[in-house]
């Protein structure tokens, strides 16, 4: 028989669908080495889990080896399972801290100690990593710069921007966030120079954040402000000559070969569906690994959907200190959210997910944390905060996909590896973002966004394990000059984290 549903660990309560199955039709599935078979009581959808053994009303749903949240009703073996009768429950984080005896606890993959380091070529920067790209940022104070920046950047070949929407009317901790991002921007290593267009009248003009900037790189920057230069005309001729001038600057430097272990990778998710935690989120960290066992430094963020699987992430820290950090960003985050009068499983999963077959947060977070890896964790890091270790690093960021990219460029990432499952678009001005999918529908649908087809995995043609090897090939090329799919079409996405409205 064809195995048509997937188990995650011999523990489980459910399997994961790979195709439909219709109402009295076979699911069959491995448990360890025996084929399994359950009949289907009612139709289940594509990437959605069927009951493999019968559970009570409030029971629990395992799977991963992990609870899902309970149900709301029994469910019987070869049930649909799903957002309808299975709800998340608040986590006890008091009871997750570790004790004085805390050892990194969490079961490592076996990487691969066969494959060597590589090397790639990039441009040398005075201070930190080396830039895999080169680009002229053309960087607005505020959104009221935003469109001048656009203009000027579609002049100069070479030069890049991005679309900013705050900068005004905020309070000093947005104010403090938005500064992070715009100098993290300027700083990050793919950024030979830097030209700041503000208006006037914002929060931080034009010169205080060149001075900022400056006083954190010797990297080339000028300013202008378009109340001072006379408008938006004035204004972008000056600013399209001297980026014309530092793009012509760049274009002299000559490339050096760097070592695999100045290679900084942001690992996101998003608009995921049941394949991302069944294959491409375990590909991506089997990637993750590899790369940290060569020296490299990874990072993982979206610590809202850490939320459920938080005691496995936790499991990872290298040691007590950095353990009861992770649960601590949870349990602030839950506190954050209703000290508003919000609770976070309100939006998580989102819709698409729902669709795509994750019925809960915690079964949303068991599949998103796979893409981290296993090694051990080093630094646990605020949103858009520069790294001071390498290794595998997390940070706390918003589970909104393009406002945790931002702090992962913002922080230097050079690229970002985004898995999804019903699928996007997105992508960022200043770093490569490589999209893979694992679902099969979706590379075919959205071909021209997808970069890497990881559906073998879910087929049973390749394991995550061959995947993930295959993968650094693919960031080798793409240190080297290779475009991804977001980059060639310029996308430009990004978004900045508030702490609350406008004032």
């Amino acid at each position: 028989m064809e195995i048509n549903a997937l188990m995650m660990d011999p523990t489980d309560h459910v399997v994961t669908c790979v195709s439909e199955v219709g109402k009295g039709e076979k699911i069959v599935y491995r448990k360890g080495g025996e084929v399994c078979t359950v009949t289907a009581l009612e139709p289940i959808p594509y990437c959605h889990k069927a009951a493999v053994a019968d559970i009570a009303k409030g029971g629990q749903v395992i799977k991963y080896g992990e609870s899902l949240g309970e149900t709301s009703c029994e469910i019987r073996t070869g049930g649909w399972v799903a957002d309808h009768n299975l709800f998340s429950v608040p986590r006890d984080y008091d009871s997750e801290l570790a004790g004085n005896d805390f050892e990194m606890c969490a079961r490592q993959s076996e990487g691969a100690p066969d494959m060597k380091g590589f090397q790639f070529w990039g441009y040398r920067r005075a201070e930190g990593r080396p830039g895999i790209r080169n680009h002229v940022l053309i960087l607005p104070t505020c959104a009221c710069g935003s469109e001048s920046c656009r203009v000027v950047a579609s002049q100069v070949r070479g030069a890049v921007n991005i679309v900013f929407n705050t900068g005004c009317s905020d309070v000093e901790a947005n104010t403090a966030m938005s500064q992070k991002v715009l100098t993290g921007f300027a700083c990050n290593p793919n950024v030979y120079g830097v030209v700041i267009i503000g208006l006037g009248c914002e929060t931080v003009p034009h010169d205080k954040l060149r001075e900022k900037i400056q006083s954190m790189t010797s990297k080339p920057g000028v300013s202008f402000g378009i109340q001072e230069e006379g408008g938006t005309l004035k204004t972008i001729e000056k600013a399209v000559r001297a980026a014309r001038d530092m793009a012509a600057e760049a274009a002299m430097q000559q490339k050096e070969l760097f070592d695999v272990s100045e290679f900084f990778l942001g690992i996101e998710c998003g608009g995921s569906d049941a394949t991302s935690g069944i294959a491409s989120n375990p590909a991506v960290g089997e990637l993750s690994d590899i790369l940290v066992d060569m020296g490299a430094t990874s990072m993982m963020s979206e610590s809202i959907e850490w939320i459920g699987g938080e005691h496995v992430v936790a499991k990872r820290a290298a040691d007590r200190r950095i353990h009861d950090q992770v649960i601590d960003v949870c349990r602030r985050y839950e506190e954050h959210l209703a000290a508003a009068g919000q609770d976070c499983r309100a939006g998580q999963p989102t819709p698409g997910n729902k669709a795509g077959g994750l019925s809960t947060l915690d079964e949303k977070s068991l599949g998103c944390i796979r893409k981290g890896g296993t090694r051990p964790i080093v630094e646990v890091l605020e949103q858009a905060e520069r790294p001071t270790k390498r290794g595998a690093i997390v940070m706390d960021t918003a589970g909104y996909d393009i406002s945790s990219v931002t702090s992962m460029v913002a922080a230097g990432c050079q690229a970002v590896i985004f898995t999804t499952g019903r699928g996007t678009p997105t992508g960022n001005a200043i770093v490569p973002v490589l999209k893979v999918t694992a679902n099969r529908r979706t590379f075919e649908k959205m071909e021209d966004n997808m970069d890497i087809d990881l559906s073998p995995i879910v087929s049973g043609e390749k394991t995550y394990q061959e995947m993930g090897r295959e993968m650094v090939g693919t960031i080798r090329d793409i240190c080297n000059g290779k475009m991804t799919k977001a980059e060639a079409f310029g996308f430009s996405d990004i978004a900045v984290g508030h702490v609350c409205r406008f004032v």
